[in-house]
């Protein structure tokens, strides 16, 4: 097997679940691949027992991925350093602070005199500031191109990567594009609609976000009237005092809305 060419670099803003779970906003493109070089750091831990190993660790510990590109675009440079741009202007503050994204690439191989196409994904990056590095035109023409370093992160299941090999390039990349898909949030539907509890008592509302295969189904709950009823991150409903109160459930994709009317008696 050898590795022949390099291409499609593509990245995605992260988010992560507690359970380590990764959805991403959508592939975007980052400038035509020169190279790439992700170097891993593992864990190196032995202990010895009776005169002989007994326990070795050399799991993952963290990583860095560099990237040579063609161009460093403003559009997609500027996000995924956490800047802004401005009429036109991109703005670098003291304060921006780099999301964690996803980073793939296409590895061209040939096995057997048969091309293959290598998809390396991994799954959590946060990159630094390029340096700059320009220089006057000499009596032969030097190309000068861009690198970006990151730091590579294993997500809270311990995941850090993933890759699949395909014998077409078109599958391949197919599989890089999904990899980020973005499914947008349609609606929200809270249950019940209507509710009754008591003062001091409980009930616990859901809301179930279309559709199923949504990328991030994160709501937030709140009440019209907290002196009539309460209610947490999870929809649980807490009567405080004799009325009505409109429990809304808001998605973070889309700020979709549905609601339930609660009425508190004694």
């Amino acid at each position: 097997m050898a590795k022949i060419g390099l291409k499609n670099f593509r990245w995605s803003r992260l988010t992560e679940a507690d359970d380590g779970t990764p959805s991403y906003d959508g592939a975007h493109t980052m400038g035509k691949a020169i190279d790439c070089n992700v170097s891993i750091t593992s864990n190196s831990a032995t202990l010895y027992a009776d005169d002989a190993l007994a326990e070795s660790d050399t799991s993952f510990q963290s990583g860095t991925v560099t990237m040579g590109i063609d161009e460093d675009a403003d559009n997609e440079f500027a996000p995924l350093l956490g800047h802004s741009i401005v009429d036109g202007e991109i703005i670098r503050n003291a304060n921006d602070t780099a999301p964690y994204v996803g980073i793939g690439r296409i590895i061209t191989k040939m096995v057997s005199g048969v091309y293959k196409y290598k998809v390396e994904i991994l799954y959590k990056v946060k990159f630094s500031e390029p340096s700059q590095e320009n220089s006057t035109k000499g009596e032969s023409l030097e190309f000068g191109t861009t690198s970006i370093e990151g730091i590579v992160n294993m997500l809270a299941n311990g995941n850090w990567s993933k890759a699949k090999t395909f014998n077409s390039y078109e599958d391949a990349l197919t599989y890089l594009n999904n990899a980020f898909s973005h499914v947008a949030v349609t609606g929200v539907s809270v249950s019940p609609a209507t509710d009754t509890v008591a003062v001091n008592g409980t009930s616990t509302l859901t809301a179930t976000v279309f559709p199923s295969n949504a990328t991030n189904k994160d709501v937030t709950w709140s009440s019209s009237d907290e002196a009539v009823a309460t209610v947490t991150d999870e929809g649980l409903v807490t009567g405080v005092a004799d009325g009505t109160a409109v429990i809304t459930a808001t998605t973070t994709d889309g700020a979709k809305t549905d609601i339930c009317t609660v009425t508190v008696t004694e």
